[in-house]
């Protein structure tokens, strides 16, 4: 169950306009990326490939591009919010979401293809250790 709405994430047009590219080009397959924000503002987009053995069915950054990511997040002192598509699903998260959201801790940004061949849709959450999720509001300007 999702809780209700808390918290704003505000990503510049172009960017948002990037992770849409990258989250189109990979489908049929699962993609992921991370975003470095400062507050609730989106600075930065890292579009890593798909490191998953078996990206038609889950996604991650593999682990030499996550480290250049969380390096270069450092830099300015921001935070990581990662995000992944769902070629067929809707765009909120998964058992399997949840379980790895508990530990990293990360805010998660969903990508839905479910209406494929129109363009994604995106929602974002927060995922705490004890399993809660809270849906954000995404802002796009």
């Amino acid at each position: 169950m999702v809780a209700e709405t808390s918290f704003v994430v505000r990503i510049p047009t172009a960017l948002y306009e990037e992770m849409v590219a990258h989250v189109s080009a990979g489908y049929p397959n699962e993609t992921c990326g991370a975003l470095g924000c400062k507050g609730d503002l989106v600075v930065k987009h890292y579009p890593p490939a798909n490191a998953a053995e078996h990206p038609d069915d889950y996604s991650e950054i593999g682990g030499k591009d996550r480290l250049r990511i969380l390096y270069d997040i450092d830099e300015y002192d921001g935070e990581m919010i990662y995000y992944h598509s769902h070629p067929i699903t809707e765009a909120r998260p998964s058992a399997r979401d949840i379980s790895v959201a508990r530990v990293n801790g990360y805010l998660y940004l969903i990508f839905s293809h479910q209406y494929y061949p129109e363009p994604p849709y995106a929602r974002i959450f927060r995922i705490t250790s004890d399993g809660t999720v809270t849906e954000g509001k995404v802002i796009v300007s």
